[in-house]
């Protein structure tokens, strides 16, 4: 059961967070056969813009600017899942200060980005966060699996970048993922996975995909990593590891949350 597996596994980071966003299953140009194969039937776009601070900048004035970047949202009729992350525990090789995530139905993120790019208060806000900091976005296909409704807003969020093994087929891959969901466990909020779109090229990922697995707080992820230690899920762990998929190892964000979609 996953969550043994993620429940013990701890596998999975970067946008996890409670999201119920409203979503179009077979938005865009998936079809229903890969929202059966990849997620419980809700697929959307992650848009991570990924930046570094610009020199005497520091994260206060990020904070300061996402109000502007909601009034601009609100007038463009965006209303995605949007927050800000910041590092907790990664890797030292990470050069990134801080993420600001969008997680919004395909149809939805299509239109604001039409209206952004016509836009001079878009164009104000973009040379706003440019002052701020150096960024670059990119796009990202996810497919829920996993959500326990939550009106927080804040998380803590695990990322794990991982490859299927050569010897392991997608379809097999995916029904491993599948058998994982228990939402029996009391410490993730959700659980999702991201497939790069646009925005990246080979190594610039240390992976194919990534595990996104979303805590109420620090306190339920540790109890996580509590339930890895003692209660078996490092031997499910391992089987995954082994059998199933090469990962890069979990790095832990804070996310600051900005915007709930209503339904």
């Amino acid at each position: 059961m996953i969550f043994r597996l993620i429940k013990n596994l701890g596998l999975f980071t970067l946008f996890g967070a409670a999201v119920t966003m409203s979503t179009n299953a077979q938005a865009g140009h998936h079809d229903q056969s890969e929202a059966n194969a990849m997620s419980n039937g809700t697929i959307e776009a992650a848009q991570l813009t990924l930046c570094t601070l610009n020199s005497g900048k520091t994260l206060r004035d990020v904070e300061k600017l996402i109000p502007s970047i909601r009034a601009f949202q609100n007038e463009i009729k965006l209303s995605s899942f949007f927050g800000l992350m910041t590092p907790l525990f990664v890797s030292r090789q990470s050069t990134i200060d801080f993420i600001l995530a969008d997680f919004a139905a395909f149809d939805e993120l299509a239109a604001a980005w039409d209206k952004f790019l016509v836009s001079p208060s878009g164009a104000k806000v973009q040379a706003s966060l440019d002052k701020i900091a150096t960024c670059n976005r990119s796009m990202h296909r996810y497919y829920h699996q996993y959500t326990k409704y939550s009106d927080d807003d804040r998380r803590v969020l695990s990322f794990n970048w991982c490859s299927k093994k050569e010897n392991v087929s997608m379809e097999s891959l995916m029904a491993k993922h599948r058998s994982f969901t228990d939402p029996a466990n009391p410490h993730i909020l959700h659980w999702g996975i991201a497939a790069p779109a646009w925005g990246v090229r080979t190594g610039d990922l240390q992976g194919e995909f990534a595990h996104l697995v979303g805590y109420p707080d620090m306190a339920a992820a540790l109890a996580d990593q509590s339930d890895i230690a003692s209660k078996g899920g490092w031997k499910e762990r391992r089987d995954y590891f082994s059998s199933y998929a090469n990962c890069s190892g979990e790095n832990l964000w804070k996310f600051d949350i900005a915007n709930i979609p209503s339904n």
